[in-house]
């Protein structure tokens, strides 16, 4: 027994040596893992989510970058470690197989070739350099005998420099080096997209339109995202106007659009004079261009479109009933009951239906309150007005609003000539803040109180606002 010649095996080895039972079962779960993930990323809900979030982004362009910009280098960044675990368990099932026995300078290897008698060795992370009278070799730590100690303990040979350039050579680093280059040159495109997006908003929010629109002539995918952000600038004059409604024309057809968007655009359409548009855009037939028609006292067009559920729509139904002669129908959907409380447009077309029907005193009353629109509830915006959304539009809207009250308000108590001069100052400052669609319900409402007053008169076709206006 005390001649038997020293024999080292792999720590994870079954007694034969033999690899552990584990490594084959644990192989093709890692590949049955990718091709899951494969599938989730490429046919399933991982598509699904990532085609939605490339959508904000891109619009129309997504179909060809989703690809190159997220669904590949995704792919290959959980392929490159899993490859990587395949090709490090192959490894320890191949290391499990080996056998070393005898002495120093008489080592005999079973399961694959290595030195026989180690002249020098070189150790570094993972195993060591061992070099015989041929070449090097690289043995992985691991390797011990029936008492724990380690194959590189016993292997003989003097120790090299610690500047030898072998300490440095080690498959384990390389194999680290491989998998964070591989991992940086993969997560390139998707942090170049990331890159491209921070930099077009950066200069849409500083105000640089050159430059986005720049970045935007050499990456056009990021044309989608560049109108979707300027399409939420806050608005107050009739230029910007235009151009945000041109812009969220654009928008619509090439992506991204949210929920409430094309109502949005219907609406600010309707507002600056575009109804013919509006009508176009949403199509024969549709629920909202009843609504237009009645603003626009066409009471025969409205009635040949289905007509909306009672509640927004309910004010334009009574300007059908009215411009159709039915005031008892039309002054039954206003029985609820008005106060001071209640909103300018709502007091506006009670007023008129009463002074039309004979009800002289209620409209008498109505008219006064109408004298008042400070009271009335109207859209109001307190403070500074915010850079996005409709609030500005809302604030500029006002003004708007209180000349058109006053111009009924003096049509129905008969004084015409102050009436006719508070409606064209409301004209102008409807015109300078892009809302001459504001005036249509009121227009309406004033032709049956006095056809000859100013109201009457064709209403401008639309057009380009001048610069600076």
């Amino acid at each position: 027994m005390e001649n038997q010649p020293r024999r080292f095996t792999y720590f994870m080895a079954r007694p034969g040596p033999s690899p552990p039972r584990w490594i084959r079962p644990a192989q093709w779960a890692l590949l049955g893992a990718w091709l899951l993930f494969l599938h989730w990323l490429v046919a399933g809900d991982g598509y699904l989510l990532l085609y939605q979030s490339f959508y904000n982004l891109h619009g129309v362009f997504t179909d060809e970058r989703i690809w190159g910009d997220s669904i590949l280098p995704n792919l290959g960044l959980v392929a490159l470690p899993l490859v990587a675990l395949e090709i490090w368990l192959q490894v320890l099932w191949q290391r499990c197989r080996v056998v070393v026995e005898g002495e120093p300078g008489s080592w005999r290897w079973k399961g694959r070739r290595g030195p026989a008698a180690p002249e020098v060795g070189a150790r570094t992370p993972g195993g060591a350099w061992l070099r015989d009278e041929a070449r090097w070799w690289y043995v992985a730590h691991g390797f011990t005998d029936g008492t724990g100690q380690s194959f590189l303990s016993a292997a003989g040979g003097r120790s090299a420099p610690w500047w030898h350039p072998a300490r440095f050579a080690s498959p384990l680093a390389l194999l680290l080096l491989l998998l964070g280059a591989g991992a940086w040159a993969l997560q390139r495109p998707v942090a170049e997209n990331r890159r491209l997006r921070s930099e077009v908003s950066r200069a849409l929010w500083e105000g640089r339109e050159a430059d986005a629109e720049a970045l935007v002539l050499v990456h056009p995918e990021f044309r989608p995202w560049v109108r979707y952000m300027q399409s939420q600038r806050s608005c107050d004059t009739a230029r910007c106007l235009h151009d945000q409604i041109t812009t969220r024309l654009e928008g619509l057809g090439i992506g991204p659009v949210y929920s409430g968007d094309e109502a949005t655009l219907v609406r600010l359409l309707v507002l600056n004079g575009w109804s013919s548009l509006a009508l176009r855009l949403m199509g024969p037939g549709s629920p909202q261009s009843f609504e237009i028609h009645a603003r626009l006292g066409r009471a025969g067009e409205a009635r040949r479109v289905p007509q909306p559920r009672r509640g927004r729509a309910g004010r334009q139904a009574v300007l059908v009933l009215m411009l159709e002669g039915r005031l008892d129908e039309a002054l039954a959907l206003t029985q609820d009951g008005l106060s001071v409380d209640d909103s300018q447009r709502a007091v506006t077309v009670r007023a008129v239906l009463c002074y039309l029907s004979g009800r002289c005193v209620e409209a008498e009353r109505l008219a006064c309150l109408l004298m008042s629109p400070q009271a009335l509830v109207q859209p109001r915006l307190e403070g500074e007005a915010p850079s996005t959304g409709l609030g500005a539009l809302q604030r500029a809207a006002r003004p708007v609003m209180i000349q058109s009250s006053y111009s009924v308000g003096l049509a129905l108590l008969g004084h015409l000539d102050g009436a006719a001069a508070a409606w064209r100052d409301a004209q102008l400052r409807a015109a300078k803040v892009g809302l001459p669609g504001l005036l249509d319900v009121d227009r309406v409402l004033l032709r049956r109180v006095a056809p000859s007053g100013p109201w009457s008169d064709p209403v401008p076709p639309h057009r380009l606002p001048p610069p600076g206006s």
